[in-house]
């Protein structure tokens, strides 16, 4: 295989096996061979023999080794061996709560072992100063604890090879958003983590118009005051202008293309249902407020799921709305809480799909649970036990010493009488017990058990009143059968015929109690509904008990109805001991001559009431993220930067081998496409995921990111100029081709395996099955393209040519060979123009270069924001995922330059935006003092040096005296030992000397010389930190790279005066000229660094930091 000179030295240094001494232990063919082999080894598990798993190997082995596509740089570095962890990132939920939180941390310490980067959301933390109950105190915020992640990260070296690297995201209306945006101002703290506000369309629409947006707390769901969105805007980009940070990412953008809405949702606001709702669970109902904090089996739809190990658990103080529907099911939730709604019905089929609470309207309709495939659970209370509380709440009398049954005669009311006395005998009672008493004069016959008393009372029931308590309502499902006949065989009745329709009716003057029981019903699969004052109150004419009749005042009545095929439901696991009613049922069923009507399961919305507000709450059902909720199927969600413990499976195909004499080679992209998609699924098999909850969620959804690289190489060998509407036209085009060939690769995959689990709660349900949720996503490429000898993803050629350092201290030059070239071809290369574009990294200021070939090769710098952002914007439109891109800018962009980017990328439908101002990072330190200090030079030298000055103002060292006090440190370096003695007077650090192990040479005299400078410096008030600063990275052939790694000698003084500053309690952080943006050399090859797709990257020895 063909590799340049820069790959096999990035392959060496960061991806080929080594031997504990460090020495190379496979070959870059090796490497591949080891990774085909690895992944292929997945087909095994589809039912492929030995023979064709090998035939796919050798297919991987060629892909990788022809460079037309390569895996992220984990996948190359860890398959196949012990760790076999192939992910680049992960996204990891946070909770408000100090649990969930190190938790999250916890899980973060054990990625970034593992290699892998993470991303949050801090948007669920409370904001600062809040109240914290459990404590009496207050939080500290989500910028707080993003410090303890970074600590964290900086004290963990990725799985060897890779750094660790953290994106935190906060809604843009989160109380502390203020303090977020600005909290890479000091560039000294939270150094491993990029920043992104989250940005919705709300705030967006308001920035434009001038508007006022609302802070919601998120503990309460409560506003929290209004700011300027154009103020928070300008602030936004003003951060962005000084440091590159806060990006911005588009949420509701990210939204809208979420193949998964069912399984959850991209960072959202946090939905909650009251604590009173009644939740379906494999046990039976209970309350939400009895599942708080316990892990519980949720029954969805008659399917059994386990909950998340919290179960339960408050979110927040919220304003609740109760949904009422026609139907009279009821449900009390936040107006942001997704309910499953109905999108189109026809007769033989129901769309449906997820709607906010507060969105839905009257007439609209939702769907409630189908229970009929599990429609029993364990409990208190037998069928016995259950017909006489149902007789008992239907036509008896609970009294304080007794509880009373009746009986009214009537045609068929033996049956009830025969089964209460069948069910009695089951239930202790005394041995005189004589069963049925008639009452003389009233038709009545009456029944009293001690069993019965006892056991309404067991359930919650008191004197005088016979509600359907919550206790009776937790019951057994052979419970609910017994109860519902018992109540039904005392109030109920059979109505109609087929031409008007049959029913089972229940009336009752109090709704509640009609409510439990159609709660109850549909637990058992019975769907009904409630009339409402079906006889309004007022009086009515009724008999006076002494053979007359007077107007009695008389409650409204309302009406349970069960019709269609719920009927037929019914009679199975109801039915009626009254035999009247039974054989009327009976009869009516049998004279059907044709199939009652279908039930669908669905209810009409018919209001949506605010009812104040309280504390809220939510569970987490993993895998189908639903729960019963009141008999209505709702949405459990959290808020997450993307959806909770997903990975990323990245991979990028190599563009600058599919173009042959300047035209594209579609077949051999599409093959590329295909293979690279089967190769990306069978990663997703031999991951080993560093946590269940990442592992279970990846395996569910299957993502997969196909990406390109080489796309300005591409350009340019097409003739095409980077910034033109040509190149626009073209990505729209390349993107639009791998896009549909990879889904239908995915979709090939999909009959050979069958579709990703979550594919029935995707947008891809009513489409032909596919294997993955995603399929391409435009990432980070920094090494990889360097392997692979090709630009950056769709990043611009970042400069033309660069310098690199050797050992001998000879500086070795490298162009760009499209520039030499094109520029042979047309007789223009010569040694002066090659010196020329070494210097520079561009022909713009060459004069007399032909103008097309200027616009040809424009770098990075030399697009205008408006090119870089339509680049990108024409790529997001046939990508599944984000689009990872870079605006770089030169160091004179202005703030209003980044606004226009912001605002731009917004409106063509950009999913984020991430801008660079070169030398950013490090052009705030003049403006670091006051107005007077600039006004007041020697105001500012005093306050700097004290009185260092003599009497014409200039600086003098302060005086040695008799005794100092120190150490001295041993360093090992190129040149031997050096010894370097640091001293201390009564101020500050005074002096130090700096001696080598062996005498002479011009090494031991410069050392001395640099320690006398440091001395002079020290006793002037030199801050010794910008001693150290000015000394650390500083190299010479001779180097030492052990654990310590050594630079030089004056690279190693500096290292000594850093560790003694340590040692007395300063505190440095590991920034650098990379970390400061001063368009810095690399820190390992000295090399120029560039920034693209949202990374630092050297590309002559392949050094990156994200």
């Amino acid at each position: 295989m063909k590799l340049s000179e820069n790959a096999l030295t990035v392959l060496e240094r960061r991806y080929l096996s080594k031997d504990n001494d460090g020495n190379l232990i496979e070959k870059p063919e090796d490497m591949f061979r080891r990774v085909a082999r690895n992944i292929a080894s997945a087909e095994a598990k589809y039912g492929k023999d030995k023979k064709q798993v090998k035939a796919i190997e050798d297919d991987f082995y060629k892909l990788m080794t022809s460079l037309d596509f390569l895996p992220n740089s984990p996948t190359l570095m860890n398959a196949g061996k012990d760790i076999q962890q192939l992910s680049a990132c992960f996204v990891l939920p946070i909770g408000d709560s100090m649990e969930s939180i190190f938790d999250a941390l916890k899980n973060a310490a054990m990625i970034h072992k593992s290699g892998g980067g993470t991303g949050f959301s801090f948007s669920r933390l409370r904001p600062k100063n809040d109240a914290v109950m459990s404590t009496k105190g207050v939080s500290s915020g989500p910028v707080s604890f993003m410090k303890v992640f970074n600590a964290a990260t900086e004290a963990i070296k990725q799985g060897g090879t890779r750094r660790g690297a953290n994106m935190g995201i906060l809604r843009v209306d989160h109380p502390d958003i203020n303090d977020f945006v600005g909290c890479k101002e000091d560039l000294t703290v939270l150094t491993n983590f990029n920043i992104s506000v989250a940005a919705t369309d709300k705030f967006m629409r308001a920035v434009a118009k001038g508007q006022d947006y609302e802070l919601v707390n998120p503990r309460t769901g409560k506003p929290q005051g209004k700011i300027s969105a154009k103020e928070m805007f300008d602030h936004i980009v003003s951060m962005a202008w000084k440091s590159g940070d806060p990006g911005m990412i588009f949420i509701d953008k990210i939204n809208d293309g979420n193949p998964t809405p069912k399984v959850g949702e991209v960072e959202s606001t946090n939905p909650c249902v009251a604590g009173d709702t009644w939740v379906h669970t494999g046990h039976g109902p209970c309350k939400a407020l009895d599942l708080l904090n316990t892990q519980f089996t949720a029954r969805i739809d008659g399917h059994d799921f386990q909950t998340g190990s919290q179960g339960f658990f408050r979110t927040a103080t919220k304003r609740v709305f109760r949904l009422t529907t026609k139907e009279g099911y009821e449900l009390r939730l936040t107006e942001d809480h997704p309910v499953r709604c109905v999108k189109s019905m026809t007769r033989y089929n129901t769309e449906t799909g997820w709607c906010k609470a507060g969105e839905l309207r009257p007439g609209e309709m939702i769907v409630l649970n189908d229970h009929r495939l599990k429609d029993a659970w364990p409990g208190k209370g037998t069928r016995e036990e259950g017909y006489l509380l149902g007789l008992l709440i239907g036509d008896g009398t609970l009294k304080a010493d007794k509880a009373v049954i009746s009986v009214w005669e009537e045609v068929g009311h033996e049956g009830i009488m025969e089964e209460a006395m069948r069910t009695a005998n089951t239930l202790p009672h005394r041995s005189d017990f004589s069963g049925w008493m008639s009452v003389s004069g009233r038709n009545e016959h009456r029944f009293v058990l001690g069993s019965v008393k006892a056991l309404a009372k067991e359930l919650g029931m008191t004197p005088g009143d016979k509600s359907i308590t919550e206790m009776l309502e937790k019951c057994s499902s052979d419970f609910y059968r017994g109860f519902l006949r018992g109540f039904f065989d005392t109030d109920g009745s059979v109505q109609g015929s087929q031409s008007k329709g049959v029913s089972v009716r229940l009336s009752q003057s109090d709704l509640l109690r009609l409510q439990a029981v159609q709660r109850m019903l549909l637990r058992l699969g019975i769907v009904s509904r409630i009339h409402r004052n079906r006889r309004k109150a007022g009086t009515t004419l009724l008999p006076d008990g002494n053979g007359g009749s007077r107007d009695y005042p008389t409650l409204s009545q309302h009406e349970l109805i069960i019709s269609g095929e719920n009927i037929v439901r019914f009679q199975k696991i109801v039915d009626f001991s009254h035999a009247e009613k039974a054989r009327k049922l009976d009869e009516k069923l049998k004279s059907y001559r044709r199939t009652p009507n279908r039930e669908r399961f669905v209810a009409r919305v018919e209001s949506i009431v605010s009812e104040g507000t309280e504390d809220v709450y939510d569970v987490q059902v993993p895998g189908v993220n639903v729960f019963d909720a009141n008999g209505v199927k709702v949405h459990n969600c959290g808020e997450q930067p993307l959806l909770p413990f997903e990975s990323c499976n990245l991979g990028s195909i190599n563009l600058t081998n599919m173009i042959v004499n300047g035209k594209m080679d579609w077949k051999r992209l599409e093959a590329a496409t295909k293979l690279a998609v089967r190769f990306l699924d069978d990663v997703i098999d031999m991951n080993r995921y560093p946590l269940p909850e990442i592992s279970e969620m990846t395996l569910s959804n299957r993502k997969i990111g196909l990406g390109i690289m080489g796309w300005a190489d591409l350009l340019i060998q097409m003739g095409i100029p980077y910034e033109s509407q040509v190149a626009y036209d073209f990505a729209v085009k390349l993107m639009k081709f791998i896009q549909d060939k990879g889904r239908k690769a995915s979709e090939e995959l999909a009959k050979e395996r069958g579709p990703f689990p979550n594919f029935k709660k995707s947008i891809y349900a009513k489409s032909k099955p596919v294997r993955n949720a995603t399929v391409t996503t435009i990432a980070p490429t920094g090494t990889i393209s360097m392997i692979a000898d090709c630009s950056s993803g769709i990043e611009p050629i970042y400069s033309i040519a660069f310098v690199k350092r050797v050992m001998d201290n000879d500086e070795l030059h490298y162009v760009n060979p499209h520039f030499e070239k094109a520029c042979r071809d047309r007789g223009l290369y010569t040694d002066e123009l090659e010196t020329a574009v070494v210097a520079s990294g561009s022909v713009s200021v060459i004069p007399g270069f032909p103008n097309d070939l200027k616009a040809l090769f424009s770098t990075a710098h030399e697009i205008s924001p408006e090119g870089h952002v339509r680049m990108q914007a024409a790529f997001q439109k046939h990508t599944d995922n984000a689009v990872s891109k870079t605006v770089n800018l030169n160091n004179n962009a202005t703030k209003e330059d980044i606004a226009k980017i912001y605002l731009m990328a917004y409106e063509l439908d950009c999913k984020g935006i991430t801008v660079y101002r070169d030398g950013c990072r490090g052009t705030n330190v003049l403006e670091s003092g006051s107005k007077k200090d600039k006004g007041e030079p020697q105001a500012l030298q005093t306050k700097l040096f004290g009185d260092q000055f003599d009497e014409n103002g200039k600086l003098k060292p302060r005086a040695r005296p008799l005794v100092t006090q120190g150490a001295t440190h041993r360093m090992t370096t190129g040149c031997g030992y050096l010894y370097v003695t640091i001293n201390e007077d009564n101020k500050n650090l005074f002096e130090l000397f700096a001696r080598m192990g062996k005498a002479g040479g011009c090494a031991a005299s410069q050392t001395e010389a640099i320690g006398r400078l440091i001395s002079l410096a020290l006793r002037c008030g030199i801050d010794p930190v910008a001693i150290v600063e000015q000394l650390k990275g500083i190299r010479c052939p001779e180097r030492v790279l052990g654990k310590e790694k050594i630079y030089s000698c004056p690279d190693a003084i500096g290292k000594s005066l850093q560790a003694h500053l340590e040692m007395q309690g300063q505190k440095f952080s590991e920034m650098s000229k990379l970390d400061r943006g001063l368009r810095p050399e690399c820190p390992e090859c000295g090399a120029p660094i560039e920034f693209a797709e949202g990374c630092l990257v050297c590309r002559a020895c392949g050094f990156s930091k994200c």
